[in-house]
């Protein structure tokens, strides 16, 4: 997470660059499915010329929340900008509301403001007059990176979703997306289908920074929606070598370091922004999307969050920060698997996984306030929460909260609270569990998810088989 270091008041500016305002005042609609206060509060409009563009402050520090931007780097990035974008056409693809598509494309003005004339784009302005940072390390346009990557997400998104109701912007969406992957082709996807081998693993060469199965994630989502809008062959063949390079770079198994997980990088794998599985699922690659849900997602539920752990030596895992931005991987990304399969144990899974959100975490503290409509920027360490509510965690907690609770056999599962784990030996089989509960009207509902680490395999248990499965196993010593 950036570092906190100083606060800029929001009131009203008038520079060169034009006039400059907060949003529009107006309440967030009740009909809405989240809260949007805490994201309207960060954001803040520009007016340049005929066009009204719209920044998303990147952090705001607790108690009082006022905006804090970084004196290196700026006020308000793509990667942010983005990111919000995709929210709220998201929650205007669901909701039809009128307001959200005018917020929406307020944000995409700001995407496409930094978009430099040969398809790369920047990421930070300096300050709400729109000073492009055009040097800092976290905001150069080359080489085709994370903030582009995200761009093509949003403007992809855009171009699906808005065809029917602004034909135009979906257009300049669609067009802009385009110019940017010609640098993704000739920068990266020029090295398919070239492996190297990595103590014992091989690895794909043409991702994202070539080994980037991360980025490349974030960038398939966008990819999947532009090729929904306007298909093409070299859209089919980008998604195609994507997803194939992602799918090479998943090892192990349930019991085998490093479980199944589609790794980071090289020689890591990290929770935030690896959103394989949830790009796999739409882009209707689910071998291995099914392969992490079964194996490395029940490993997550059972033993709790990771920051990071390496891929070479299994003792080496670092467990905090823990933030929004990685459930949302794992929450979404299950959510997705359900829509696919129609497998109703994803969406358990993807009602448990977030909730992580709503205090089921080492804590004990929601981590998503409805009230406020505020994420907070995640667990540092054990039982310490940083309650301060920047940008990332504000839109990946209002993400996650929006696509998990249109399931209902997911929001079944939102308030669980899970039992500590428990390790035992049955009759010569290895398992490990933890077993969930919520509180149902007048009744407890429960639900274990069971690592049978013998046979490698994964089960949620329910009612008679959870207590017959529970009658038996705690026969046995355990270990927990």
């Amino acid at each position: 997470m950036r570092r906190l270091l100083w606060i800029i008041p929001g009131f009203f500016v008038l520079a060169a660059a034009g006039c400059l305002t907060a949003p529009e005042s107006r309440p967030v609609p009740d009909t809405l499915p989240i809260n949007l206060a805490h994201l309207e509060h960060l954001s803040e409009d520009v007016v340049r010329g005929d066009s009204v563009l719209r920044i998303v402050h990147i952090y705001a520090e607790a108690p009082d929340y006022h905006w804090v931007d970084d004196p290196d780097e700026g006020t308000a990035c793509v990667d942010d900008v983005a990111r919000a974008a995709v929210l709220y056409l998201r929650l205007y693809e669901l909701t039809g509301d009128e307001a959200v598509r005018r917020t929406a494309e307020k944000l995409l003005r700001f995407v496409l403001y930094m978009q430099r004339a040969d398809g790369l784009f920047y990421n930070f302005v300096y300050s709400n007059r729109l000073d492009i940072n055009t040097t800092h390390q976290n905001s150069r346009a080359e080489p085709f990176g994370w903030w582009a990557g995200r761009a093509v997400w949003a403007l992809g998104t855009a171009a699906d979703v808005l065809r029917r109701a602004n034909p135009r912007m979906a257009a300049q969406a669609a067009a802009a997306a385009r110019r940017a992957l010609v640098h993704l082709d000739r920068t990266w996807l020029v090295h398919y289908p070239r492996t190297r081998r990595v103590n014992g693993r091989t690895v794909p060469e043409w991702l994202v920074y070539r080994y980037g199965s991360d980025a490349s994630s974030e960038l398939l989502l966008g990819l999947v929606r532009l090729q929904k809008a306007a298909p093409d062959t070299s859209l089919a063949r980008m998604i195609r070598q994507l997803a194939e390079g992602m799918a090479r770079m998943q090892y192990g198994s349930m019991a085998r370091h490093p479980y199944g997980a589609h790794a980071s990088w090289i020689d890591t794998w990290h929770g935030w922004g690896n959103a394989q599985t949830q790009a796999l699922a739409e882009a209707g690659y689910l071998e291995s999307a099914i392969y992490e849900a079964e194996h490395f997602y029940p490993r997550l539920l059972v033993y709790g969050w990771m920051y990071a752990m390496s891929l070479d030596d299994s003792t080496q895992v670092q467990r905090y920060e823990q933030i929004a931005y990685a459930v949302r991987c794992v929450a979404v990304g299950l959510i997705r698997l359900y829509e696919q399969t129609g497998d109703v144990r994803y969406a358990t899974m993807a009602g448990l996984a977030a909730s992580w959100l709503t205090g089921n975490n080492e804590a004990g503290v929601p981590m998503y306030d409805p009230a406020t409509g505020r994420g907070y920027d995640g667990i540092t360490g054990p039982g310490t929460v940083n309650r301060n509510a920047g940008a990332e965690s504000t839109i990946e907690a209002l993400y996650t909260m929006l696509e998990v609770s249109r399931h209902e056999p997911a929001r079944r599962w939102l308030y669980a609270r899970g039992a500590p784990p428990v390790e035992v030996t049955h009759e010569g089989t290895r398992y490990a569990y933890r077993v969930f509960s919520v509180q149902e009207k007048d009744a407890t509902r429960s639900v274990a998810v069971v690592l049978n680490l013998s046979a490698e395999r994964m089960e949620l248990l329910e009612g008679e088989a959870l207590a017959r499965f529970l009658r038996e196993v705690t026969s046995e010593p355990v270990h927990h």
